[in-house]
């Protein structure tokens, strides 16, 4: 009976033992498992958030979140995500504790842009930045209340930055206005409202263009509303659309024609010849089709019976530039509009000050002799450049150095390559940078040449070097 005892008893103490090894080395309680479970799930949890911004890190069963977070609003919901990832959390659930937030506040972005497109079949594509995640609820509630069962899609993020003003209450109202029109969108950018689109109703294009004209102070409507095209070219991700009514076949060809020689990708041809004629609306196609090939996207339209020629889209800086010089020279009697915004080609993040510097001396702005204004073959060069200047970091400021030619005496030649910085100061503030981070100096070809600062080196062989600064320099 005594042996019987014993036998029980070692069988109990290596039970004892295993279950304490295994407690110790094995099991999800254990510190270094339960650490390593809990840093997997919040890290998910974050992700299935869409929370890209927020980092944690667990200490046991402490969380220490982190990073650059856009709003106040979005490092309590960071919180309470991490807090909910496993379970309800204390040491006998294994879940998270306790929440360190050691996260910073993202830097404001700017512009502060917001974009809905509303397509021809209903379709509300909502983007761009929103002050915080209640405001985002309150448009998409607002959205799906408009749409009448159209499909909405929501590309929103959660930014800084918004204007001072009743932010929330003119994104609603644009969004009333879009409903009222057929296709169109809004671009609500800092305070500038602009809302463009179709509506086939005289009655409905008075009203929204009424309601747009007249927004509260800070902000300020800009509307752009036609009536139904007669003609219109469509550039997109797909291919160029020319469309419409036009006046005879010599049109037609002289159209296709522009089209194919400055745009290389695909055209759709759906022109109808009519008996029409609308005298001097073909000096505004000669004149704005070159550069409008050049949007990623956009539309051209025609409405002669009420607002004549409507341009929206999105081009490179450069093609809004030209496009801007190239029909203030039109003198036909249509009314030209054009509502489009700037976008910069991507470009890779040069945060530091030598990336920065290294990328931007690799790009040539060349001038016609004796010219104050950049040829126009540099125009892709010049896109560039402001996307190389927004990819720096945001404390970088930049030197604009301009050099003459030694053509008209010392003081005339100065005064050239001062113009020519002001004038690619003037195009990066066209497409963005921020006017308070450049500054332009010219020089003449020959201090340019003997330029001792290693700042205006650069001007070598350039007629424009840009030298990144920081802001305390």
């Amino acid at each position: 009976m005594r042996l019987l005892e014993y036998l029980f008893a070692l069988v109990a103490l290596a039970g004892l033992v295993t279950a304490g090894w295994w407690g110790v080395y094995q099991s999800p309680q254990n510190a270094a498992n339960l650490q390593a479970h809990l840093q997997q799930e919040t890290s998910a949890a974050l992700q299935a958030a869409g929370m890209d911004w927020a980092v944690v890190q667990m200490d046991g069963q402490r969380a220490i979140l982190s990073g650059k977070a856009p709003s106040p609003e979005a490092v309590r919901d960071a919180a309470l995500t991490i807090l909910n990832a496993d379970g309800p959390g204390g040491l006998i659930f294994g879940g998270v504790t306790q929440v360190e937030n050691a996260a910073d506040s993202a830097p404001p972005v700017s512009p502060f842009a917001w974009r809905v497109e509303k397509t021809t079949d209903g379709k509300l594509i909502l983007s761009g930045y929103v002050p915080s995640k209640a405001i985002r609820h309150v448009l998409l509630t607002e959205a799906a209340k408009l749409s009448d069962g159209a499909e909405i899609e929501d590309a929103m993020r959660l930014a800084s930055g918004a204007p001072a003003g009743n932010w929330q209450g003119m994104a609603r109202l644009a969004l009333v206005q879009l409903d009222r029109l057929d296709s169109g969108e809004v671009n609500l950018v800092d305070t500038n409202l602009r809302v463009s689109g179709v509506s086939a109703d005289a009655a409905v294009r008075a009203k929204v263009q009424a309601e747009i004209a007249n927004v509260a102070a800070p902000f300020r409507g800009e509307p752009m509303i036609r009536g139904a095209a007669s003609w219109l070219a469509r550039v997109s991700a797909s291919g160029l659309v020319l469309k419409g009514n036009i006046s005879s076949e010599t049109e037609r060809r002289e159209v296709l024609t522009l089209a194919r020689k400055h745009y290389k990708g695909q055209i759709e041809d759906q022109m109808v010849v009519v008996d029409q004629a609308y005298p001097g609306w073909m000096e505004v196609i000669r004149r704005g089709l070159p550069q409008f090939v050049r949007f990623q996207q956009g539309e051209l339209g025609f409405d002669p019976e009420g607002a004549g020629f409507v341009i929206v889209g999105e081009a490179p800086p450069s093609a809004l530039a030209y496009l801007r010089d190239d029909l203030a020279l039109v003198s036909g009697p249509h009314a030209v509009s054009i509502a489009a915004d700037p976008r910069l080609p991507a470009t890779p993040p040069n945060p530091t000050h030598d990336a920065c510097q290294a990328h931007l001396d690799t790009i040539q702005i060349r001038f016609a002799t004796g010219s104050p204004v950049p040829d126009r073959a540099s125009g892709d060069a010049l896109d560039l450049l402001a996307a190389g200047l927004q990819s720096c970091n945001p404390s970088l400021a930049f030197s604009i150095a301009g050099k003459g030619e030694s053509t008209n005496g010392a003081r005339a030649d100065q005064a050239l390559g001062q113009a020519r910085a002001e004038a690619v100061a003037a195009f990066l503030m066209a497409a963005g940078i921020d006017d308070d981070r450049l500054s332009a100096i010219g020089y003449g070809a020959e201090a340019a040449e003997q330029a001792t600062d290693s700042r205006n080196a650069g001007l070598d062989g350039k007629y424009i070097a840009i030298t990144v600064l920081e802001r305390s320099e």
